[in-house]
């Protein structure tokens, strides 16, 4: 097939391999829908995606678990943006445990326990003003705000407990991706609010989590992450030739997962 679709279980990312996209193609464009294009969204970071010797590759990381997804990949003349060659795959894919993700730094991505939820709230828009000579007041209105509740979430080792830390610590929107068949409460994108942790024993590396979500609307398009930074690449490669010994291609360099910690800035 000239368009694949492969699940990476360790980023939780559906990768997107197109070939065959014509020899006087420039760039492309990714496209996601559950609908058989009666509606349909570009995948992030999906347009312009650069065509090399007629391929090209995407990470699909805000897939819809368990539902058939079909992608599309069309590319296109630099010219005038004819279009050269169109393909389509199908794939379903499910998510065994939770995740929370960073659309803005994939590789914070974490698996995540769940342990229990608050209860789900709704904020009301609304004001009362009372009127003189009038029993009843008038009200004052707009749509109702979004939902928001505390996740309680465990860590079981040291590391997940400073992964997760760092996670929270980068202050972006994150992504909450659940099986699809979790009932128990709602995913999406959310602000994280004042985050807590405590030990379930005195010795124990376990840590419970106490986690406010607010649901916001989605990063933009134009937020686009990577798995590899260059802070990612001063904390492996003390020098260039470090770096060159080990990959021989840029793309090699971009296939590489950073560390959590390259969140913190000193």
């Amino acid at each position: 097939m000239s368009l694949t679709a492969t699940y990476d279980p360790i980023l939780s990312r559906i990768r997107l391999s197109a070939d065959l996209l014509g020899a006087t193609a420039t760039r492309c464009v990714f496209w996601r829908t559950t609908n058989n294009f009666s509606s349909y969204v570009t995948v992030r970071g999906g347009w312009p995606v650069q065509v090399n010797s007629e391929s090209a590759h995407l990470d699909d990381y805000e897939f819809e678990p368990g539902v058939p997804l079909t992608y599309r990949v069309q590319s296109y003349t630099d010219a005038d943006l004819t279009a050269v060659a169109t393909y389509d795959v199908t794939i379903t894919q499910d998510v065994t445990e939770a995740w929370l993700k960073v659309p803005a730094a994939p590789y914070l991505n974490r698996a995540v326990t769940v342990v229990d939820r608050s209860d789900v709230t709704r904020r009301a828009r609304r004001g009362l003003f009372d009127v003189v000579g009038r029993s009843n007041p008038v009200a004052v209105g707009d749509v109702a705000s979004s939902i928001a509740y505390t996740v309680q979430l465990m860590t079981h080792t040291a590391a997940e407990e400073s992964d997760l830390d760092h996670l929270f610590a980068s202050g972006e929107i994150v992504f909450l991706q659940l099986p699809s068949t979790a009932q128990h409460m709602p995913g999406g994108y959310f602000a994280v609010g004042d985050t807590a942790r405590r030990p379930t024993l005195r010795l124990s590396p376990r840590r419970l989590w106490d986690v406010p979500l607010t649901g916001v609307a989605a990063p933009g398009p134009e937020v686009v992450g990577s798995t590899y930074t260059w802070t990612s690449v001063l904390a492996d490669y003390p020098t260039w030739a470090d770096l060159l010994a080990d990959n021989a291609t840029w793309a090699d360099l971009l296939e590489r997962v950073g560390s959590a910690s390259d969140v913190i800035v000193p």
